[in-house]
């Protein structure tokens, strides 16, 4: 479970420790002699972690609110999915496993079958394929935002606005004024994507595939988890012992290590 009301990314088992050590520190014979209420912290997440989280011992002793949605899509993302991961692969090429014409056609043949694959190129795809989901928990408050005028009128309706805190007012040239602003917090209005719920959910779902991954990794004899990112692990294992299936299709993972190395 994520330590909310924290500037680090931290998943943790004991919230006091977490935050006695602000810089991080490795002490190989510490032991947390907290007790459960110091331990404890409050989080937001979704249904979906916090099953797992329960799966793994964790304890919910207050629960505070419930968002329930009782309608539920799973076709939803599915064209905005096939068109970017169609485009993703026209950009990036073919994984370096697949080799010839014939295996290629087999891809995509595959693909066509596991995500209505359309077969089209754009560019910039990698970015919106990945981008999107953060756009719907975008924050509305406190974006400065700016504006130039060289009407006098429009000058007095924004200094006199009560909606706004007019922080800046540059000349950019005789007679033309560059204003800066931001939008207090009374008068914010929700942008039209903005949608926290999508963002928690989908990045919830990213990180509970990770973690079975690490899973897998760490209860595999012989293997070593070394590193973690988003969406990413570096890992040790013997050579014909690998934990991980790998693939080139949406939720397999991919060898990375060749690629830096080679």
């Amino acid at each position: 479970m994520k330590l909310d009301g924290d500037e680090r990314l931290l998943f943790t088992l004991c919230a006091a420790c977490s935050r006695k050590y602000p810089n991080g520190d490795v002490l190989p014979n510490y032991s947390c002699s907290h007790t459960d209420l110091q331990r404890g912290w409050v989080s937001t997440c979704t249904s979906f972690e916090l099953n797992v989280a329960l799966d793994e011992g964790y304890v919910v002793t207050k629960l505070f609110r419930v968002l329930e949605y009782i309608n539920s899509d799973d076709k939803l993302f599915a064209p905005y999915i096939s068109e970017f991961m169609a485009q993703k692969i026209h950009s990036s090429g073919f994984d370096s496993s697949i080799k010839g014409s014939e295996e290629k056609e087999t891809k995509v043949k595959r693909k066509r079958r596991n995500s209505s694959m359309s077969a089209r190129s754009f560019w910039n795809q990698h970015q919106q394929e990945q981008n999107g989901w953060g756009r719907f928990s975008l924050r509305n408050f406190g974006l400065s935002q700016s504006f130039v005028t060289d009407d006098p009128a429009e000058f007095c309706e924004y200094k006199d606005d009560p909606s706004i805190d007019l922080s800046a007012v540059d000349e950019l040239q005789p007679g033309v004024l560059l204003l800066r602003y931001v939008k207090k917090r009374d008068w914010i209005e929700e942008h039209d994507c903005s949608n926290v719920v999508v963002s928690l959910w989908t990045t919830s779902a990213a990180r509970i595939h990770l973690l079975r991954a690490m899973q897998k990794v760490v209860r595999t004899s012989g293997c070593s988890l070394l590193y973690t990112d988003t969406d990413s692990l570096i890992f040790s294992h013997p050579e014909d012992v690998c934990p991980l299936q790998l693939g080139p299709h949406l939720g397999e993972f991919t060898d990375e290590y060749a690629a830096q190395t080679s």
